[in-house]
C-alpha cells in the first residue's frame, strides 16, 4: 500500500505533462486542463485548479499562485484547440497493481478509501462518487459496476478461482498486515477472528445457496453516455480512414453490429451532438468532425 509521500515529477516530466494535458488561448485568457480521472477538458480557474492539475505537477501553494504559474508555463506553447489529453486504458494486471497500492479499507468509521492521483491524498469512496476519484483509465474496459465490485472486494474477480471464507481471511491478513505481523499497528485496521465452528457453518450455508447471477454488461445507452463526446474525441484521433458508424459501434463502444433502428437513431443523435456530420461517397457513409 502506498504511503502519503508526495512524488513530484521532474522538470522535463512536468513540462511534458503540461504540454499534453493543458491548452491556453492567449486571446481569451482561457486555460483548459484535461481531467485525467474523468477524461474531460475543464476550464481552469483559481477556484478549481487544485481539482484539475495533479499535485505531483503543480506542487504546493495557494490556488491563485498555482493558477498563474501553470498559465505562464502553458502560454509558452502554441494553442492547439483539438489537442487530446492522456487517456490510456490499463490492463487487468495494472488494475491488480492499483488495487494493491491505492485502495484500502478503514474501520473507524467503516469506509473504503482510494488514492486520488490529482489531489495527492486518500479519499473515501462510494459507488455513487467512484467516477469522481477512480481514473477512467482503469474502469473504462469493465464499467463502473464491476469496478466498484473489485474495489469493494479489494481484488480483481476471478470466477474460476473463488476463495473460501478461510482463504479470503488469510488473503486479507497477509496483504493488510504481512505474514509476520501478529496484531495490526493501528486500531482502525483490525481484522476480526472468527471461530472454527462459524467458518464451517458459514461455508456450508454458502455452498447451499444458488450461484450469483453473472454481472450485467453495460447497455448501448450506457456506453453512449459514458463515451460521448470526450472518449470519442480521443479515440478518433488514433483511427485511420473513414470513421463509419460500424467502426464507432464495434471499436469505440465495443457493441455488436448491426444495430436496431432505435440504437441507430440514438447513435446518430449522439454523434451530431458531439459535433460530427454524416457524409457519404460512392462506396460508404461516414462521419466527419465539424470545423
Amino acid at each position: 500500500m502506498r504511503d502519503d509521500a508526495v512524488r513530484m515529477l521532474s522538470g522535463p516530466n512536468q513540462r511534458g505533462w503540461l504540454a499534453r494535458n493543458t491548452r491556453y488561448d492567449p486571446e481569451t485568457d482561457r486555460l483548459l486542463v484535461w481531467n485525467i480521472i474523468t477524461w474531460k477538458w475543464c476550464l481552469a480557474t483559481t477556484e478549481n485548479i487544485l481539482e484539475l492539475c495533479p499535485l505531483c505537477v503543480r506542487g504546493f501553494g495557494d490556488p491563485d499562485g498555482i493558477w498563474k504559474d501553470v498559465r505562464s508555463k502553458v502560454a509558452r506553447q502554441s494553442y492547439a484547440p483539438r489537442q487530446c489529453g492522456d487517456a490510456p486504458v490499463h490492463s487487468e494486471a495494472k488494475r491488480r497493481e492499483w488495487l494493491r497500492e491505492s485502495r484500502r479499507r478503514k474501520c473507524l468509521p467503516e469506509r473504503i478509501e482510494i488514492f486520488n492521483i490529482i489531489q495527492g491524498r486518500w479519499v473515501a469512496v462510494t459507488q455513487e462518487n467512484l467516477a469522481e476519484h477512480y481514473s477512467r483509465s482503469y474502469w473504462e474496459p469493465i464499467g463502473l459496476g464491476r469496478a466498484w465490485a473489485e474495489i469493494e472486494a479489494g481484488r480483481v474477480a476471478d470466477p474460476e478461482t473463488e476463495l473460501t471464507l478461510r482463504e479470503h481471511a488469510e488473503f486479507l491478513a497477509e496483504h493488510l498486515f504481512g505474514t509476520l505481523r501478529k496484531t495490526p499497528e493501528t486500531p482502525d485496521e483490525r481484522i476480526s477472528v472468527i471461530v472454527e465452528d462459524f467458518y464451517s457453518a458459514r461455508e456450508e450455508q454458502e455452498q447451499a445457496l444458488p450461484p450469483p447471477p453473472p454481472p450485467q454488461l453495460p447497455t448501448f445507452e450506457e456506453r453512449l453516455d459514458a463515451r460521448m463526446p470526450e472518449v470519442l474525441e480521443v479515440w478518433a484521433t488514433s483511427q485511420k480512414g473513414h470513421i463509419t458508424s460500424r467502426l464507432v459501434v464495434e471499436g469505440l463502444l465495443q457493441y455488436q453490429w448491426p444495430l436496431s433502428t432505435i440504437h441507430q437513431r440514438a447513435l446518430a443523435k449522439a454523434m451530431r451532438q458531439a459535433g460530427w456530420t454524416s457524409r457519404r461517397n460512392a462506396k460508404t457513409r461516414f462521419w466527419v468532425k465539424n470545423d
